[in-house]
Order: structure tokens, then C-alpha cells, then sequence
């Protein structure tokens, strides 16, 4: 896969190249992410992370218990415990003299004020009723009227007085009773004063009852007026408040005491004492065992301990960040130039660690789930096999170190992120993923029943961790069908997927240049049939190779008159009426207009890139030589193409094949050995111009480039054997010349 973005053209000779502090801080910066995630993201699980096991699992190791301790109970079994000694605490209550105190002196104030009133004969009815409902107690305009009556307002007063003291000498709490029960309890802690007493919640009102009480006392003593048992309801509800509160800290002090009492442990475990031995099941008890000794080895640590193992993740981090850039910087430069390759790397290395963390740290669940192969099929979708492979192998190594994970996940990792990268290096189809995920699968559980297999693991335990292998299989392949969109999107990375939606020959460009530029679209796919098949001659990316050839002149869409394969056959070319530099400034400029249309067309970059890379700084001989007729002291740079040179295998080919297409058609007799002399005349004029330097291309490959070639434009060239005529159509033919004369 070509990659460009990182790449920029050599400084000039005479002045140095600047420091490009964007470029490096970008670097920088991934760095950092990937320290962040090596000391964040894995838990400190600490020493007690061996002991990690669920009752029913498989011990994977004889465990001894490094010296003696105290087996603590099963969490939930002892909270439970504790809430059931907490709730024979019943809820505790004290008794509030200042609201039954307040409450009568406001009773008393109103009782002396409302008295005066109505007993003052100079006072009439309107003002008696006015200024009783000034008084502070709501009273409705009824019940205004009927406390004027003296009669009826002593009686009325006198008889609630001694309801409302009958109310707060049996107690009026702040709850309201469902039942006979306050909280959900019959009976309650009543504190008063120094005294305590247990009271049964049947003997005590809440503030419904209380008004229900003085109502019901009310109907019975006034029983023939019922204005005045209005007017009882009414300044009751002013005067009816609990004078019996939740005292909210002492129920929960003594409900803490009572948890206190609970027994926290159940057993003892002595120094050298077997817990449990290699393979055998974890029973209830020995879990317990292993839970008790893992919280007080995580108890004992010190607090360098918090400190050490972060810091030390950091360096493998570190180790693993040096050992891939040495390899991409020596082996693929164009990638380790890349700042969008590293992120992609970057990117994906968190997220392995981040779900190995989820999967193995949070929820507990086996090693065998970790998604490694999520990796390598993205990394080969994107890229060849070589990068995916040693990114591969090094990822398991971070991941094992780094996260903390067992000794079984390697092998499974290995055979499974291997299988991953072969299982798309030819992705063609939306369906090889689900071939890739079958194949994943199997070399999971592979791997996994080897693993199992050596170790007498019982079958129950050898099925379920098949199970966990072909689950591994589908989250990553999963993941990595939706992670690719972002990833290019982001990156500016091209996988084939992309890539075969781009050779729908449908698509709007190829549709436009099928109409507005026919020969061009013809040329293009004929370079796009030689690009290929010399790709796969030499193991690039034939359908990058194609997908180059179709869109690598859509600048001609311009101008298509102006080039030759879109003229009609008439005899002055256009350029015969232009000046040579005009005529090569109209053909450079497809070039410019191309790399723009691709760009609004959000063509991937390696696309793009094809675009100028494929006439490299080629000069544009034709143009060139008739400006030297008229002026010997031009210049070939103003007659050459912009470039740069191609700078991947597969731009180089589309070079090649875009030279060869179009020199083969002025070919009179294109014989196979005339054939072979043009194509090795157009590769030898490439290397003597020195456009293939900075492809990559060996002398080996180019030499099956140009047998690669040599089919396909002899193809090109067939001539078709003539059909027999019919004798009694030659006769006829005949006759009718004969009669026309």
C-alpha cells in the first residue's frame, strides 16, 4: 500500500531544511498515549491477581499458603448478616418538649385574644369576624361565624384545649403510620429526657390519627352543630404538630454497633496449608481462601508498590515502542515516515489493551477473549503482510507484559493474529470476513486444545474455552470490519474495500470520463489492465495498481479535445495552432486539475498521490523539441511535468504502463518482437531519466513487470481472422453493380 503524507522532497542544496516542529510533536505525542495507557490502563492488580478465580473454575497452579491467616466470610453472606443484626435495631425516637410547649402557648394566646373579642359587646359581627381571622389562625369565612357566637367559641376552645393535651400527653410522631407499624417496625426506642422506654406503635398517634381523634371527639360532643365541629377541624390542623421525632444518628450508631458484633471471619488457614492444587476444581471454601489471602497480601504492600509497576509498564512500553520503529525505519521508511501510520498503530494498541483490561480485569472472564486478532486484520487490510506480522507478534508481547495476562494467551494470540493476517491479505469481498472469521476461529481452538490438552484440563472446561476462542474470533472480526471506516477516514489509509468501491466502473468520475472523454476512459482501462497484471507479477497491490489507472487522468475532463487520444480524426491537431508552450502548459495542467478533482471527490490519498506521480518529472519531448525549432535557449524544466517521481512500487507500474499504452499505438505493424523492443525502450528511458529511483523497484521486478506487459498488449493487438464470404451474396453484389452502370 502506498503512503505518502509522511514524505516530503529533499531540501535544496544551497539552504537547510527546517526543523518541522509539527511533524515531531505529533510523534511525541503518540508516544505519550501509548506511556498514559501502559501506566493507567492495565489495574494494579497486585500480587494478589494469581489467586483470581471464580467457584467452579480450574486452578491453574498449586497454591500453598505463604503463612497463616484468617479466612474472612463471602462479602454477601456477611452484609447480610450485617443487615439482619442491624434491623433488630428498631428506629429510636426522642420525645420534643418544645413543640407540645409552643404549641399550647399559642393555643392559650389565641384561646384569651378570640374570647375578648367575642365577648366585647361594642364590636360588631363584621368586626368580631375580622378580627378573629386576624389573629394568625386560618379560619375559613364559615368558621369565622361561627366562633362569634361567645356561647359556641367558649365550649369550642374549652374542649379542644383538652383534646390537643390529650393528643401530646400519648405522643404524635414524625412518621406517618402505615398500619399499625412507624418504619416498618411494631415498636420503637422512645428517649425522654434521661429515660428510655420501648413504646408498641399501636399506642402512639401519628398526625393523621390525631386529627382523626379531636375529629372524632368533635362529631361526639357536638353532635347537633355542625359549625362548631368545622371550626374544631380547622384550628386543630393549626395546632396538631409531632412533638415524638426520628432521632436519624443514634438509630444508625446503634445500628453500626450491632454490625460490630457480627463475626467477620469463619476459619483459620495455616503456614504451608494447601488451599488448592493444580487442576482441580475451586470449591466454595477454598475460594474464600484465596479471596481472604488476596486482600491481605493487598493490605501488607508498601507504598513503593503502588509506584513500581507503572513505572516499569512504561519501559516495556517503551521497549516496544523502540523495537517497532527500528524495524519500520529499516525495513518500510515509507511507514515509519508516516505520522497517520503510527497513529494507526498508536490507535490500535490502546484499544487491544483497553478491552484486554475490560474483558480479563473488570469483568473477569477468561484471556482467551481478549480480541489481539482485531489488530492484524485492520494493520493487513490497510497494509501488507510484513508490518501486520511483526506488529502482530510484538503486540502480544506489550499485551502479556504490560496488561498482565497468563501464559495460555500467547499461544492462542499467536495463532490467531498469524491466521488474521493471511485471512485478508487478499480482501476482495465483504463476505472474506467471514471467512476470515471461520479461520480465526479454528486456529483459536487449535491453539487452545493443544494448550488444554498437555495440562488433563477437563472437557467441560476444554469446551467452554473453545467457546471463549471462537468468540475472540468473531469480536474481532466484528470490530475490525467497523473500526476500518474511522480508521481511514481518519488516517487517510486506503483498504481494499474502499478500493473496490472505486473500480465500480458506475462511479460518477468514470461515468464522466465515459462520456465527455471516451478515448481517455479508453486508455485507462487498458492501463488499468497492464498496471494490474504487472502487480501481481511482482506481489504489490494489483487492485490499488487498477483503481490508480482508472482515475489517474480524470484531469483531462478539462480539455479532453486537447489530447490526442480524444481528437477526431481530422487533419490539423489542435496544437498546430498553439504555441509549444502554451500546448504543454494545456497538457500539464490536467495534472493540477486531476489532483483537484480527486481531492473534491475525496478520493484516498494513495489515489490522489497517483495522480502527478505517474508523468514524474518527465519532459514532454514532442512540445519540447518544436519550441527548440523556433528558440534554442528554452528550457526543458519549463516543458516538464511537475511531479514528483513515482514513490511506490504501484505508481511506478502505472508509469511504466501509461508509457508503454500509449507509445503502442503508434505502432504500424505491432509484431510481438516490435512489441517487446517498445516496452523495453519506454522501461530504459524511465531508469536513464532516473523516475524510478525512489520506487523501490529491483532490476528482478521490473523485468517481470515488462513480461507482464508483453501478454496483455499483444492482446491489444490481435487480428481478428476474417469470416468466408458467401458466394450467392458475392453473385448478388455483383449483379447490382452491373445494373447501376
Amino acid at each position: 500500500m502506498s503512503v505518502q503524507e509522511g514524505l516530503v522532497p529533499p531540501a535544496l542544496p544551497d539552504r537547510a531544511r527546517p526543523f518541522r516542529w509539527g511533524y515531531y510533536a505529533a510523534r511525541t505525542l503518540l508516544v505519550a498515549v501509548l506511556l498514559a495507557a501502559a501506566a493507567l490502563l492495565p489495574r494494579d492488580r497486585g500480587p494478589g491477581d494469581k489467586y483470581r478465580y471464580h467457584e467452579g473454575d480450574i486452578a491453574r497452579e498449586r497454591i500453598v499458603a505463604p503463612y497463616a491467616f484468617t479466612v474472612d466470610k463471602d462479602e454477601t453472606i456477611l452484609r447480610r448478616q450485617q443487615e439482619a443484626a442491624a434491623s433488630t435495631v428498631p428506629p429510636v425516637f426522642f420525645v420534643d418538649g418544645r413543640v407540645s410547649g409552643e404549641m399550647f402557648a399559642r393555643f392559650t394566646a389565641f384561646q384569651d385574644k378570640a374570647l375578648a373579642i367575642v365577648l366585647d359587646p361594642a364590636l360588631g359581627p363584621d368586626e368580631r369576624r375580622a378580627r378573629v381571622r386576624a389573629l394568625g389562625v386560618p379560619l375559613t369565612p364559615d368558621a369565622a361565624i361561627a366562633i362569634s357566637a361567645p356561647g359556641r367559641a367558649r365550649r369550642v376552645l374549652d374542649a379542644l384545649g383538652s383534646w390537643l393535651r390529650r393528643a401530646y400527653d400519648v405522643g404524635v410522631v414524625s412518621y406517618e403510620k402505615r398500619g399499625d407499624t412507624v418504619m416498618n417496625y411494631h415498636r420503637l426506642t422512645v428517649r425522654d429526657g434521661q429515660a428510655e422506654v420501648g413504646r408498641d406503635t399501636r399506642a402512639l398517634y401519628d398526625r393523621p390519627q390525631a386529627l382523626a381523634m379531636i375529629r372524632d371527639h368533635a362529631q361526639e360532643t357536638f353532635a347537633g352543630d355542625p359549625r362548631a365541629i368545622e371550626l374544631v377541624d380547622e384550628m386543630a390542623n393549626t395546632f396538631v404538630e409531632p412533638n415524638i421525632v426520628y432521632d436519624k444518628a443514634e438509630t444508625e450508631w446503634r445500628r453500626v454497633q450491632a454490625q460490630g458484633i457480627v463475626r467477620p471471619n469463619v476459619g483459620y488457614v495455616q503456614k504451608d496449608e494447601l488451599i488448592v492444587d493444580a487442576n482441580q476444581r475451586i470449591t466454595a471454601d477454598a475460594l474464600l481462601k484465596l479471596r481472604s489471602l488476596a486482600n491481605l497480601e493487598a493490605s501488607r504492600r508498601v507504598r513503593t508498590d503502588f509506584l513500581y509497576p507503572p513505572v516499569a509498564r512504561m519501559l516495556l512500553m517503551l521497549l516496544f515502542i523502540a523495537v517497532f520503529s527500528v524495524y519500520l525505519r529499516v525495513e518500510l521508511p515509507q511507514v515509519f515516515r508516516s505520522n497517520s501510520m503510527l497513529a494507526m498503530f498508536t490507535l490500535l494498541t490502546v484499544v487491544v489493551m483497553a478491552t484486554a483490561e475490560v474483558a480479563v480485569g473488570i469483568l473477569q472472564l477468561s484471556e482467551f477473549l481478549v480480541p489481539l486478532a482485531l489488530a492484524p486484520l485492520v494493520v493487513a487490510s490497510l497494509l501488507e503482510k510484513r508490518p501486520a506480522l511483526m506488529f502482530t507478534m510484538l503486540l502480544i508481547v506489550v499485551a502479556t507484559c504490560v496488561s498482565g495476562l497468563l501464559t495460555p494467551f500467547v499461544p492462542v494470540a499467536a495463532m490467531g493474529g498469524v491466521t488474521a493476517v493471511y485471512s485478508v491479505s487478499h480482501l476482495r469481498h465483504r463476505w472474506h470476513f467471514a471467512r476470515a472469521f471461520l479461520t480465526i476461529a479454528v486456529a483459536n481452538f487449535a491453539a487452545i486444545l493443544a494448550w488444554d490438552l498437555a495440562r488433563n484440563t477437563p472437557l467441560n472446561q476444554l469446551l467452554l474455552d473453545g467457546g471463549f476462542g471462537a468468540a475472540n474470533a468473531f469480536v474481532s472480526v466484528a470490530a475490525a470490519f467497523l473500526l476500518l471506516p474511522p480508521v481511514e477516514h481518519l488516517f487517510g489509509l486506503t483498504s481494499d474495500i474502499t478500493l473496490l468501491e472505486l473500480s465500480d466502473l458506475n462511479r460518477p468520475l468514470l461515468k464522466r470520463l465515459q462520456l465527455e472523454a471516451p478515448g481517455t476512459y479508453h486508455h485507462s482501462m487498458v492501463v488499468g489492465s497492464l498496471a494490474e497484471a504487472a502487480a501481481e507479477a511482482i506481489g504489490a497491490n494489483s487492485l490499488l495498481a487498477r483503481v490508480m489507472a482508472y482515475y489517474h487522468d480524470i484531469g483531462k475532463l478539462q480539455k479532453p479535445e486537447y489530447f490526442a487520444e480524444n481528437e477526431v480524426a481530422t487533419p490539423r491537431s489542435r496544437h498546430e495552432r498553439l504555441a509549444p508552450s502554451m500546448s504543454a502548459l494545456i497538457v500539464r495542467s490536467h495534472i493540477t486539475a486531476g489532483y483537484e478533482m480527486a481531492r473534491k471527490h475525496r478520493l484516498p490519498r494513495a489515489v490522489q498521490d497517483a495522480i502527478p506521480e505517474h508523468h514524474g518529472t518527465m519532459v514532454m519531448a514532442f512540445f519540447f523539441h518544436k519550441a527548440l525549432e523556433v528558440d534554442p535557449t528554452v528550457r526543458a524544466e519549463d516543458f516538464s511535468y511537475p511531479g514528483p517521481r513515482p514513490r511506490s512500487k504501484e505508481t511506478a507500474i502505472l508509469m511504466l504502463a501509461d508509457g508503454v499504452e500509449g507509445a503502442s499505438r503508434a505502432l504500424a505493424e505491432p509484431t510481438p518482437s516490435r512489441i517487446r523492443g517498445l516496452i523495453a525502450r519506454i522501461f530504459d528511458e524511465r531508469i536513464q531519466q532516473g523516475q524510478l529511483d525512489d520506487c523501490g523497484l529491483t532490476l528482478a521486478e521490473l523485468a517481470r513487470i515488462r513480461e507482464a506487459f508483453f501478454p496483455v498488449v499483444t492482446a491489444i493487438f490481435h487480428v481478428r481472422a476474417p469470416y468466408p464470404e458467401d458466394p450467392r451474396r458475392r453473385r448478388a453484389d455483383a449483379d447490382q453493380r452491373r445494373e447501376s452502370r
